[in-house]
């Protein structure tokens, strides 16, 4: 596998902004032209390959969701609930050290580890059954998601930027804490070479007031809620981590974290998968056994917040509460198939949770408005670090191998951005330090897109829009898995992307118009225009083809022409208001054209319930550009 290059990196940009012809699945599926904005990088090519999404075949899974039931024995040991022991050590040492947690960015990491998630264990094998191996994300009948490191970041508080941590230190004041360490971890297995256990160390230092407590309890809390390699015993890999912490040093656990879950994901992805071989009479006694190490309740709190149907009733939370404390000892909600229930949450996921304003507070404050950011080293930590969630990398985790690969663009709805088609990304994970290094890789670019706080396809009142009710006309509550027939894309489609069934001649929206009408895009042959507001979208691309020609296998003759009065639009010497509204006239001539009688081949309905479904679709778009029009007049 070819790694990028130097230059590549050097020239390397997060967000890329071009006009592009965009359709929502959430609006009947008509097609806009506006500005739109995409994570890199995008198929460069309708004709370029898509990676495989299914390793592992949907048809391995079992035929009816009852995991209580299954050959399968699942043991959660990251899963870790507070003790009143623990919740006291904290209280013993906040008022000392909690501007050092702050500083090291582990204040709320620290003050989640109080909070108890009751497990909901078919929730977790739900999502386990959606989890593609290959690209690290859950694939779902209506799209593709997944937990990214914004959700540890602010569901864990897991720091995103600082050291790895693989990271030691060198310093001398760190080595002496370090032997500290061990020395009193000898001290009280004794003369044996037993391990210690969690009891065992917390009781012995406890309010002792050594000079090394708060490096033993970082060094607790890291065994016992960040990473369990050994269950119930202290671990000393982690001594190295607890004394830079005890420093205010700032470790990016973050990545460290999500690269643990992406692996258990996978691992119990697979062991489901190896259920189902024991399904006959003959195998009744056998089983199959997975151990899990890693935080796995951020995964169900990442379902909370985002499938309102499994959400129970969350927690009123203080100004300064973590994230976490929304769900701390709440009754998960029990539905009957979890599998159903997600298969059918296209219509009402939460994209974007954190863009909301929970009890009077906001999670993300630069979240405020949509604008560009100067890339320097003034960029503040916040800025960076949302950086890093939205590129994609290699994740280093503990442990031999946890390399894991972090595809960000995959899942642009969930950061506010529009999803184009994604591109092949290549591994760096020859070594911890390459996969580190290319984590950690400088931001470059120029400028870094913040989307607004307003901007989601799961918004229904947008900010200074009047509402508008939705259509009543049905629409599919799911996209299925398609394969393009032949001659039209040799790929197959990923689910929540549309089949290349329709192109459109760009120069059919140009040709007749003035030049001022429209700005032109250079980029892939694609013109297009910003309508109010945004909405999260998928691309479809616009390619050439001969308005004399239609398109075949069941797409769409484009044959479009423009009206004199839309001739003599000139956007340019009018006010923004009103080149908008234009705009969205010949956007409306525009779908009306594409739904008349004469350029639909091979629809399957009769003539007449054509003309009366065709009829309404016109009227539809007419009255509903009215009614944007008069609610933006009535604004004015």
């Amino acid at each position: 596998m070819v790694e990028p290059t130097g230059n590549e990196i050097e020239n390397e940009t997060i967000v890329e902004e071009r006009e592009e012809l965009m359709v929502s699945p959430f609006a009947n599926g008509k097609p806009c032209l506006r500005t739109a904005h995409f994570l890199k990088p995008t198929l460069s090519s309708i004709h370029e390959p898509i990676p495989d999404l299914f390793p592992l075949s949907p048809s391995s899974l079992h035929d009816s969701f009852c995991p209580e039931q299954w050959p399968l024995k699942v043991s959660f040991t990251g899963w870790s609930n507070p003790k009143k022991a623990w919740v006291f050590w904290i209280d013993i040492l906040r008022p000392v050290y909690q501007p050092i947690w702050e500083k090291a960015g582990i204040f709320e990491a620290i003050m989640s580890s109080t909070y108890s998630t009751k497990r909901y264990y078919n929730l977790v094998i739900g999502l386990a059954e959606k989890w593609n191996p290959g690209t690290n994300t859950f694939i779902f009948p209506w799209g593709e998601t997944t937990i990214s490191l914004e959700n540890v970041l602010i569901l864990g508080g897991y720091s995103v930027v600082g050291f790895p941590v693989t990271f030691s230190g060198d310093s001398q004041e760190l080595r002496e804490a370090q032997d500290k360490l061990v020395t009193e971890h000898k001290n009280i297995r004794g003369d044996t070479w037993r391990k210690i256990f969690l009891t065992e160390w917390m009781d012995y230092f406890i309010g002792s007031g050594r000079d090394i407590e708060h490096e033993a309890f970082l060094s607790w809390w890291f065994t016992r809620f960040v990473f369990q390699d050994s269950v119930g015993f202290i671990c000393k890999s982690v001594f190295p981590i607890a004394c830079l912490l005890a420093r205010g040093q700032v470790v990016a656990l973050g990545p460290a974290v999500l690269a643990s879950i992406y692996r258990d994901l996978t691992l119990l992805k697979e062991t489901i998968a190896d259920s189902t071989k024991y399904k006959s009479a003959e195998f009744d006694d056998c089983v199959s056994k997975v151990t899990l190490c890693s935080p796995m309740k951020l995964v169900q709190l990442w379902a909370w917040e985002r499938f309102p149907a499994l959400q129970p009733k969350p927690n009123v939370i203080q100004e300064f509460d973590p994230r976490s404390a929304r769900w701390n000892s709440v009754k998960f909600v029990k539905v009957e198939n979890v599998r159903m229930v997600l298969d059918s949450a296209g219509d009402t996921f939460g994209w974007r949770p954190y863009a909301k304003v929970v009890n009077n507070r906001q999670c993300l404050e630069f979240y405020e408005k949509e604008e560009w950011v100067s890339i320097d080293r003034n960029l503040i930590k916040e800025l960076v670090s949302f950086a890093l969630c939205l590129r994609p990398s290699e994740l280093v985790g503990l442990g031999p191998g946890c390399i894991q690969q972090y595809l960000p663009h995959r899942v642009t709805m969930q950061f506010g951005i529009d999803q184009d088609v994604p591109s092949h990304v290549a591994r760096s994970n020859k070594s911890p330090e390459i996969a580190w290094n290319n984590y950690l890789r400088p931001i470059n670019g120029g400028k870094l897109y913040i989307p607004s706080l307003f901007f989601g396809s799961d918004q229904d009142v947008i900010k200074g829009i009047v509402q508008r009710k939705r259509s009543s006309r049905k629409r599919p509550r799911q996209i299925p898995w398609v394969k393009a027939k032949k001659g039209e894309n040799e790929v197959s489609i990923p689910p929540g992307f549309l089949p290349k069934l329709i192109t459109v001649k760009p120069e059919l929206f140009i040709d007749e118009l003035e030049p001022e009408a429209f700005e032109v895009s250079k980029q892939k042959g694609n013109v297009t225009t910003r309508p109010v507001g945004h909405d999260n979208c998928f691309l479809v691309k616009a390619q050439g083809h001969s308005s004399s020609t239609a398109v075949t296998g069941g797409s769409v003759k484009m044959e479009f022409s423009m009206t004199p009065a839309q001739k003599a639009i000139d956007i340019k010497d009018q006010s923004e208001e009103t080149a908008r509204v234009r705009r969205e006239a010949i956007e409306s001539e525009f779908e009306c054209s594409m739904y008349s009688k004469d350029n639909i081949s091979k629809n399957g309905e009769s003539s007449s319930t054509f003309e009366v479904n065709m009829i309404a679709s016109t009227l539809e778009v007419r009255v509903a550009r009215l009614e944007r029009i008069v609610s933006d007049l009535n604004a004015a």
